[in-house]
C-alpha cells in the first residue's frame, strides 16, 4: 500500500511520471504478446489430450545461391512432362542447397529420396497406398523420420493440409509434387481442382511448384485442362 500511494503520489506532484506509466504500459503489453505466442505453440503441439511432434517443417539445407539447371524464373506454377524424374529431383535437391525451402510429395519412400538426392532434413510426404497396404506399423516406421509423413492419395484434404502448413510458415518454398498416383487413383477433376488450389496458393507466398507426370497417364483433354493454369516446363 505505501509503494502504491508513494507511485500515484508522486503521479499527481511529478507529470513527468507519465513517461514511466508509458514504459510499463508497454512492459504489460509485450508479456501479454509473449504469453499468447507461447500459448498459441502449445495449442498447435497439444492435440488430443497429448504432445504430439509437428512435422513436415520448412528448413534449407543449404544457403549457397546460384543457378539452377531448369528455368522457373517465367512463372509460379509448372507442369513437367518431358523432364527425366531423376535430373527434376536433382534439381530440386540443387534448389534446397541455394536458398529455397523444399517440400518433396513423391512415391519414392523418405529414405530412400534423402540417401540418393542428399536431402536429409527436407520435408517429405509419402505418396504410398500400394505400399502402406502391404506394410505393418513398424515396417513402415524403417522408412519414415520426423520431418517425413505417409499419405494415402485419396486423402487429398489431409495433403492440402501439410502443404497450406508448410507454405505459412516457409520463407522462399519450392514445391515439387509427383501426380501418377494421384491422377490413377482419384477422380481427373477432383484432382485438378486441387492442383488450382495448390498452384493458387503457392503463387500467394511467392513460391515454385512443378508437377511432374508422366505423359501416358493423362489424355489430352486432361493435358489441355493442367496447362491452362501450369506453365509447362521446358
Amino acid at each position: 500500500m505505501r509503494f502504491f500511494s508513494g507511485f500515484f503520489g508522486l503521479y499527481f506532484i511529478n507529470p513527468n511520471v507519465n513517461e514511466i506509466t508509458i514504459y510499463f504500459l508497454d512492459f504489460i503489453s509485450i508479456s501479454v504478446l509473449v504469453y499468447g505466442l507461447l500459448l498459441e505453440y502449445f495449442i498447435l503441439k497439444f492435440y488430443k489430450g497429448k504432445f504430439v511432434k509437428m512435422k513436415l517443417l520448412p528448413v534449407q539445407e543449404g544457403t549457397l545461391g546460384g543457378e539452377l539447371d531448369i528455368n522457373v524464373s517465367n512463372a509460379n506454377s509448372y507442369l513437367a512432362l518431358k523432364k527425366d524424374r531423376a535430373f527434376l529431383l536433382e534439381q530440386f535437391s540443387s534448389a534446397t542447397r541455394k536458398g529455397f525451402e523444399g517440400f518433396l510429395i513423391t512415391e519414392l519412400n523418405p529414405r530412400d529420396a534423402r540417401l540418393k538426392y542428399g536431402i536429409p532434413k527436407t520435408p517429405i510426404c509419402w505418396i504410398n497406398q500400394n505400399e502402406t497396404a502391404n506394410l505393418n506399423k513398424n515396417s513402415l516406421s524403417e522408412f519414415m523420420d520426423e520431418n517425413s509423413e505417409n499419405i494415402d492419395p485419396v486423402q487429398l484434404n489431409n495433403l492440402i493440409s501439410f502443404i497450406d502448413n508448410f507454405l505459412e510458415q516457409s520463407q522462399n518454398p519450392f514445391i515439387v509434387i509427383e501426380l501418377n498416383q494421384l491422377f490413377k487413383i482419384n477422380n481427373s477433376n477432383v484432382v485438378i481442382e486441387f492442383l488450382k488450389y495448390v498452384s493458387a496458393k503457392s503463387q500467394k507466398y511467392n513460391g515454385i511448384l512443378i508437377c511432374m507426370i508422366n505423359s501416358d497417364v493423362i489424355d489430352k483433354s486432361q493435358k489441355i485442362e493442367l496447362q491452362s493454369f501450369l506453365k509447362e516446363l521446358e
